[in-house]
């Protein structure tokens, strides 16, 4: 064989090799068959039949399938139905310069408030008073006065009927943990603290159950249960137990053979909702008890004791609503029983001095009982709202009735609103103004007046307060400050701590407000909020100062489902001393508590519907305090978990 016979020979097999690989690379799909000829074949008549017939069966079960998967569907869709919500009391429009007093849902736990009073440091010219940890006394005042915070619940206003509390209500009372939503009023002349409960709104069952522990003994289990059903019917049941022991770890067991004597003890909530809607007409019904046990607190030497208590306090109510406050036309009657029970322990308690002058003793067990009925209609669109409400309350065998007119509106750059009510549950008459005026995307003036006529046999002062702010956007960050004025007046004295019963006087003062609230860098925020008095007054401390900073994200880039979340927050509180009224033979310096600063640290982790969460109160571990005399914890770590189910 020749060379060029032996080169054309391997061209040869080269060329075939390749065409194989080639054509074995080839997607059998692909694979072109070989060219047909079709030729028309004529069909008998019973060949057509048969095709007929295997048309039809073919269209047969493909309406089968369909029909199938439609069903499936829907099957599925009633698992999962977002139902009518029942009836919600109409939240006030804010005139705030930024969102930073409405907390939502789970925003509201992750801000680390373990009792209203947290929250209530948000606002400046509130004052806080704690005796302990989570069993202790916990209430507080506005610019001195007790009686000018309000709250009120779905519409329903928690009153102070207790004997020994004066006008004041207990925190602890109020259960922030089955809240739907929370909004602070901050009018210039008082503070309205407006809740929800928590509504169902599917029918996909929803539980969470909270566990979490800590310092002091600190032990507490929650659980809360919520379903709607197809026909529009709910069913809410909730409880939570908490207990801070010395003595001994148990979060179940009595004070027997305990050596507490910082305001220990325990509390039991049970809340129960049941409720019906259909389009806009609903039905509900809530009731809601708390029981507490707090030991005595002994002082340090030289001061008063705060006395034990133990008691109830229960609640419930009955609701006809129609429409939705968020717009529209809606209307809503409600009828409330409020019982509170006290039971004889620790010494006999001080008698009352009433706003008439009459002297009224105090039992060691008591019980008191009131009903309070609500009638309220209104009409909201985007720009405009105004609504009545009517509070009636028993006294002396006839109903007092409290009407309120309130109304808002917002044009162009302007936003106006009003409130009034008439001969609230103290026998004052009340009226609120507030402006906002958005000048420019960057700068913001809010103003609003607050007046106050009491009744002339309660013998207390007409007074006003006044209040402007002005702030300037950075960026992100809102930078602003104001003047607050408030003219002279008298108010109770703080008797659940512990003071005498008495009315004392306040001269005018004015207080210059600092603030700062917006997104620093990314996910970082600041809250800086302070005010300076001219003076300090009983109750009311001459200066204050809180700043908080949180790194709240969810680091969308890495889970941009939203299945992790991740928040740290930086708590700073610091007050000048506070005076008390101890009596007027008294020296003041003895009963003005010490310079306080507290700082707390709290982290949490979620991972989808679970959250790990840890509070460190008190970081540095001074000692301070809120309550003259009555010593602080001076370091607190608690930690647990929030669980969500959707069964």
């Amino acid at each position: 064989m020749t060379l060029s016979r032996f080169r054309l020979l391997l061209a040869g097999v080269v060329s075939a090799l390749c065409a194989a690989n080639l054509s074995a690379q080839v997607r059998p799909d692909s694979v072109q068959r070989a060219d047909t000829v079709r030729v028309a074949v004529p069909v008998s008549a019973g060949d057509s039949t048969v095709a007929d017939s295997l048309a039809q069966q073919r269209t047969v079960q493909l309406a089968r399938l369909a029909r199938q998967r439609a069903d499936s569907l829907a099957q599925f869709e009633k698992g999962d139905t977002v139902k009518a919500p029942v009836a919600r009391f109409e939240l006030p429009r804010s005139f705030e310069i930024t969102e930073r007093l409405r907390l939502r849902g789970d925003s509201l736990l992750s801000s680390g408030a373990t009792t209203l009073a947290d929250v209530l440091d948000r606002v400046p010219g509130v004052v806080t008073y704690r005796s302990s940890w989570l069993a202790g006394i916990h209430t507080g005042s506005y610019n001195g006065d007790v009686a000018r915070i309000r709250l009120f619940l779905d519409g329903v206003e928690l009153d102070a009927i207790e004997p020994r509390n004066g006008r004041a209500i207990d925190y602890t009372d109020v259960q922030l943990w089955s809240l739907d939503e929370l909004v602070i009023e901050r009018a210039p002349g008082e503070v309205r603290v407006w809740m929800r409960t928590r509504t169902a709104t599917s029918t996909t069952p929803a539980t969470r159950v909270d566990i979490f522990t800590g310092d002091l003994n600190t032990n507490a289990f929650r659980g809360f249960f919520a379903k709607r059903w197809r026909n529009g019917f709910m069913l809410q049941l909730a409880g939570q137990q908490i207990a801070t022991q010395s003595g001994r770890i148990s979060a179940f067991g009595g004070t027997e053979g305990s050596t507490r004597l910082r305001s220990d003890g325990e509390a039991q909530a049970f809340m129960g909702r049941v409720g019906w809607s259909r389009g806009k007409l609903s039905v509900d019904g809530f009731a809601n008890t708390v029981g507490r046990e707090r030991d005595a607190h002994t002082p340090r030497s030289g001061f008063d004791t705060l006395p034990a208590f133990k008691g109830q306090r229960r609640q419930a109510y009955l609701r006809v609503g129609y429409g939705d406050t968020s717009r529209g036309f809606w209307s809503q009657a409600i009828v409330s029983a409020l019982r509170t029970r006290q039971d004889g322990i620790g010494e006999e308690p001080p008698p009352l001095i009433t706003e008439d002058g009459d002297t009224v003793v105090v039992e060691r067990d008591s019980i008191r009982s009131q009903t309070q009925h609500v009638l309220a209609v209104g009409y909201r669109r985007d720009r405009w709202s105004v609504s009545l409400t009517d509070r009636a309350r028993p006294v002396e065998g006839s109903l007092q009735h409290a009407p309120v007119l309130r109304g808002a509106m917002s044009w162009w750059r302007f936003d106006l609103g009003a409130w009034a009510e008439r001969n609230g549950r103290d026998s004052t008459d009340r009226s609120d103004l507030f402006a906002r005026l958005r000048l420019l995307p960057w700068l913001v003036v809010t103003a609003g007046r607050s007046s106050r006529t009491p009744d002339d046999t309660t013998g207390r002062p007409a007074a006003s307060t006044l209040r402007a702010e002005a702030a300037l956007r950075w960026k992100e960050l809102w930078v602003g400050g104001g003047v607050l004025r408030d003219d002279a007046t008298a108010y109770d004295n703080l008797t659940l701590i512990g003071a005498p019963p008495a009315v004392v006087s306040a001269n005018p003062a004015t207080g210059v407000l600092l603030s700062a609230n917006g997104r620093l860098y990314k996910d970082i925020r600041l809250d800086l909020q302070a005010i300076s008095w001219d003076a300090a007054q009983y109750n009311r401390a001459k200066t204050q100062i809180r700043a908080e900073v949180a790194l709240v994200t969810e680091w969308r880039r890495r889970f941009p489902k939203g299945q992790f979340g991740y928040n740290l927050r930086l708590i700073y509180d610091r007050r000048s001393g506070v005076p008390f009224f101890y009596g007027p033979d008294e020296d003041p310096l003895k009963w003005t508590t010490e310079p306080a600063q507290v700082v707390t640290a709290v982290m949490e982790i979620r991972i989808q519907r679970g959250t790990l969460f840890y509070q460190y109160r008190n970081l540095t571990g001074g000692q301070y305090e809120q309550i003259r005399g009555i010593t602080m914890p001076q370091a607190v770590q608690m930690y647990g978990v929030r669980w969500e189910f959707f069964n």
